[in-house]
């Protein structure tokens, strides 16, 4: 399993259209989690933050194996996604990208 952790500059002017992309997704949930599947994605969880004065988005995922690009992927909830994230995301910024040190889960009875 692979656990990431991953936080993203969004352009200063699109603040405003990253929280419509969240309300967007939220709005959309089920047809989001039916994505999920086709990019072995077992938890995906969205959060932001403001560091240093830059609003950031950061994607947590758990994912049981290599999955389709969702760049590639042609499903509308997809499409609408990446449109998204060209328009609110400055590339030009490296990615904060996290460690993970530790995992714990409870053990199964």
């Amino acid at each position: 399993m692979t656990i990431e952790l991953e936080g993203f500059a969004v352009y200063p002017d699109q603040i405003a259209k990253a929280h419509e992309w969240m309300a967007f997704l939220r709005t959309n949930q089920a047809a989001v989690d039916r994505t999920l599947g086709p990019e072995h994605l077992q938890s995906e969880s969205l959060f932001s933050a403001t560091i240093g004065g830059r609003f950031y988005l950061f994607w947590y995922s758990e994912q049981t194996a290599p999955g389709q690009n969702v760049a590639a992927s042609t499903d509308p909830i997809d499409v609408q996604h990446v449109a998204y994230w060209q328009a609110c995301i400055d590339e030009s910024v490296p990615p904060l990208q996290f460690t993970l040190e530790n995992h714990f889960t409870p053990p199964i009875d």
